[in-house]
């Protein structure tokens, strides 16, 4: 079956869903009064415990913007699909300030908070545009009753989100046979895409922590949990809800006593405010000992989600047919005037196309990797011998080892793929991977990482060097309750001339009744690929010689990334902008807002860890960037420069649709491409068909590749700025006809055995062509389910838009072009190599400040 078609989900509309969709705004009244009589001056008004209580007990409050725009009151602080009574925000604030103010402040404050200063104003377009479609588009799907396999169902609304996306989460969950809960959630968001808005549809499955008691899998996330809540009946006195009865949120963490780690709802505050309301709210500690006493109840259902990582008896990931199976059924209850998008056809690259691309790119070679299910190794030819010793280029890699199992096995796998082109050398760990505990300096917590900076002062090398660092098993009882070392050898080493990588032991510790060590079956089985991995990585930030372009290939391509870190996740808020140009396979690292010159890889990482830079004027350092580029291979015939849109765009404003001219080009010089991801919700799921009409037919979804436009874009006319969606080759075998909601049947071949006893294909007697057959299958509710994520590319500048074809292939191959992966990457290479970079020096623990 040939795949030309792509079908993206989003729906198209017009106008006239949204025309009776009307919305209220309020401003936090009174602001500046709160914040003057809150501790220092310096200091805001406590306002997270009463943003979280208004979540949580308020279900028509949709969305919470930032309080204040410009230093002023935002008067569209909240955002309701109908007003709440100012009487019950009355009560709460006045909850609120008995809790967080001190008892001297509370008579002054109480005319602040009283019903006639909550003042609801129905909200303007600019308010709602991108709100309405996607509300619209909820609350006629929540009024329908829908089917996958056996499970009836309905959607209720999911606590608020963002300004242009709406949650469904169906219920009741389905339930498997082990009593394993999971549901349906609907992501429901409009996009602008510099074409007409749209509305996306994401599919995602919210798979419920069932377990009871003690067990490791009974946890929370590592940071914050969004634990959801259903409640039967109003919290606050006798005023609607939205029907049917919506989920809101309660968020949950773990904090420290002593030494322990105990699970608690986020912030005292929270709980002291309920009580005072009269809320009650059992324990995050009961509801983790006991979850299936507070899921189906017939008073208040508390739910917490799984983790990404733990088996929690479904899945992750939503199939194909169970996509298409529920899409279908939302088809018949769209709105007048809406419909499915019709599948995107395939641009084809093939000719004279094909044959540009081939002459511009080395044919890529790949690499086998160690089996991850067992320590074997393949054998490796000649040619990629060559490739992998060029690869390594004669490199010292300093390996601090705690365990023979880990040192024998980096020293084999080293020896297999790069011979004597690579040297390792093996020292102790001298403690490297001890612990960081907290301290108490004063009046606050510190990290003691003393060892980790001893260690760099006392081995600094002259240059950059590559380090591998064994550490502990992240549930080895020396790193339980966050003391596990690896975000700080990772920002700390490339301050002392030390890149490293790391590499986990199989060892989790002694098991406390028998005395004996236990071993994670899963890391000893996949020990040669990890070590593999390990070398690969330690290696990469050191290959300034990248297998890309042939001679032939005149042409730089360059990645744009901000590294960025807000001052709740950082010690010091920074926007840290990268570009990495690749140039005849040489790459070099520019770093724009410190100055105009251009480094190896490793000497910019290291810089990076040294020192942050201060507030910079963004639209001169961009423009002081473009401007280097250009001078800098002013030789070159072309140069390609691939922008991560979501990341970017906040520190180049011009990236963003609203600010974007395409007649206004910042460079005349320089082809200019905005790559976009699934964050946000800002680029739709969707899958493979062989037709260019969707019929809904069983098993015709499939997975494909390749680059993709609007059915209604003629190539030759079409406008260089048009979306295309580039979707990668799937990472990993699956059944495309996979459902864990219902049988289902794949195709696959009559076997037979054969004169030496091997099971083969059966083959028809006539033609010679292997005879199919239907395979029939239950619903499989645990496998994992991976469909590749599309990517939404965009020109936004070129000095010829009249290859718009040839622009879109050569940024679509480059997704394959990784030389340390078999498998097509997220983004183009140079956009990889930019994006890795905070990885090699920024310590991961602190998590990135999303736009």
């Amino acid at each position: 079956m040939i795949v030309n078609y792509f079908q993206p989900i989003y729906l198209e509309y017009n106008e006239g869903l949204v025309k009776d969709i009307a919305g209220y705004v309020m401003p936090f009244p009174n602001l500046a009064k709160f914040n003057a009589s809150y501790g220092k001056p310096e200091e805001n008004a406590p306002t997270t415990s009463l943003i979280a209580i208004f979540r949580l007990l308020l279900p028509q409050i949709r969305v919470i913007n930032a309080l204040t725009v410009n230093n002023e009151p935002n008067p569209a602080a909240f955002f309701a699909y109908e007003p709440v009574d100012p009487e019950i925000l009355s009560l709460i604030f006045q909850r609120w300030v008995e809790v967080c103010y001190p008892e001297s402040e509370h008579a002054a404050l109480k005319q602040y908070y009283s019903a006639d200063q909550f003042c609801w104003t129905e909200a303007t377009s600019d308010h709602i545009e991108f709100w309405q479609p996607s509300w619209a588009i909820a609350w006629e799907l929540s009024k329908h009753e829908y089917q996958l396999g056996e499970n009836s169902f309905k959607f209720l609304f999911g606590p608020g989100r963002s300004g242009n996306t709406v949650e469904l989460v169906s219920w009741p969950p389905f339930k498997n046979t082990h009593g394993h809960r999971t549901s349906v959630a609907l992501v429901i968001s409009t996009q602008s895409d510099i074409d007409p808005k749209k509305i996306n549809v994401h599919f995602q499955m919210k798979r419920w922590i069932v377990k009871q008691g003690n067990d490791s899998g009974v946890r929370l996330e590592k940071g914050t949990t969004r634990c959801y809540i259903r409640r039967l009946r109003s919290w606050l006195g006798n005023y609607n809800l939205l029907n049917p009865n919506a989920f809101t949120v309660l968020e949950a963490n773990y904090h420290k006593e002593e030494t322990v780690y105990f699970p608690q709802w986020k912030n005292r505050h929270v709980s002291q405010i309920l009580e005072r309301l009269a809320v009650e709210i059992p324990s995050i500690q009961d509801v983790l000992a006991n979850p299936l006493n507070f899921i189906e109840t017939n008073q208040m259902d508390i739910l917490i989600p799984a983790r990404s990582y733990q088996k929690a008896g479904w899945g992750t990931g939503f199939t194909f047919e169970d996509e298409r199976t529920l899409l279908q059924q939302i088809k018949n209850f769209l709105p007048s005037g809406v419909d499915i998008s019709a599948p995107w056809k395939k641009i084809a690259v093939k000719g004279n196309l094909k044959k540009s691309i081939q002459q511009r790119f080395e044919k890529k070679l790949i690499i086998s990797r160690p089996d991850p299910s067992k320590n074997t190794l393949p054998s490796l030819d000649k040619k990629l011998q060559l490739f992998l010793a060029e690869r390594a280029n004669n490199l010292t890699i300093q390996v601090r080892y705690l365990t023979d199992e880990i040192r024998d096995a980096l020293a084999l796998v080293s020896k297999h793929y790069f011979g004597n082109s690579l040297n390792l050398e093996f020292y102790l760990s001298e403690g490297l991977a001890d612990p960081v505990p907290e301290e108490k300096k004063k009046d606050r917590t510190v990290v003691n990482d003393r060892h980790i900076r001893e260690f760099g002062q006392q081995n600094k090398p002259e240059h950059p060097t590559p380090i591998i660092v064994e550490i502990r098993h992240p549930n080895h009882p020396l790193y339980r309750g966050g003391k596990d070392p690896k975000p700080y050898l990772k920002s700390l080493l490339p301050k002392y001339n030390l890149i490293p990588q790391c590499i986990l032991s199989t060892d989790k510790g002694r098991n406390e009744e028998t005395r004996e060590n236990i071993i994670d079956e899963d890391l000893q089985a996949s020990l040669y690929n990890r070590a593999f991995a390990a070398i690969v990585d330690a290696i990469l930030p050191f290959c300034l010689n990248c297998p890309l372009s042939t001679s032939e290939d005149n042409t730089v391509y360059a990645g744009f990334y901000v590294i960025r870190r807000n001052d709740k996740t950082a010690t010091q808020s920074f926007s840290e902008p990268v570009l990495v140009t690749i140039y005849k396979n040489e790459v070099s690292v520019l770093l724009p807002q410190r100055d105009l010159n251009f480094r190896t890889m490793p000497d910019a990482i290291c810089l990076l860890s040294q020192s942050r830079t201060s507030k910079v004027n963004c639209d001169q350092v961009i423009n002081n960037m473009l401007t280097t580029l250009s001078q800098t291979y002013s030789v070159a015939d072309d140069i390609y420069l691939f922008v991560h849109g979501q990341n970017a765009r906040s520190y180049w404003t011009w990236l963003q649709d609203s600010q974007f001219k395409p007649d206004k080009p910042p460079t005349n010089k320089i082809h200019i491409v905005r790559i976009r991801d699934k964050m946000n919700n800002e680029v739709p799921q969707g899958y493979g068909l062989a037709t260019k009409q969707e019929t809904f037919t069983k098993g015709e979804a499939s997975f494909t590749k390749g680059i993709f436009i609007h059915q209604n874009c003629d190539l030759h006319t079409v406008k260089f700025t048009q979306t295309v969606l580039s979707v990668a080759e799937k990472p990993i075998q699956l059944a495309k006809e996979m459902s864990r909601y219902q049988a289902w049947i794949s195709r696959g071949y009559e076997k037979e055995t054969d004169k030496d006893g091997k099971l083969v294909s059966k083959r028809d007697s006539k033609t010679g062509k292997c005879i199919i057959k239907n395979i029939p299958h239950n619903p499989s509710p645990r496998k994992d389910w991976k469909a590749p994520q599309p990517r939404a590319h965009n020109i936004l500048a070129t000095p010829s838009p009249d290859k718009f074809i040839l622009h879109h292939a050569i940024t679509d191959y480059l997704r394959t072009c990784h030389w340390w992966s078999a498998a097509e990457c997220e983004y183009p290479l140079p956009l990889s190599l930019a994006e890795k970079i905070k990885e090699w020096c920024f310590n991961d623990a602190e998590l990135e400040d999303e736009d």
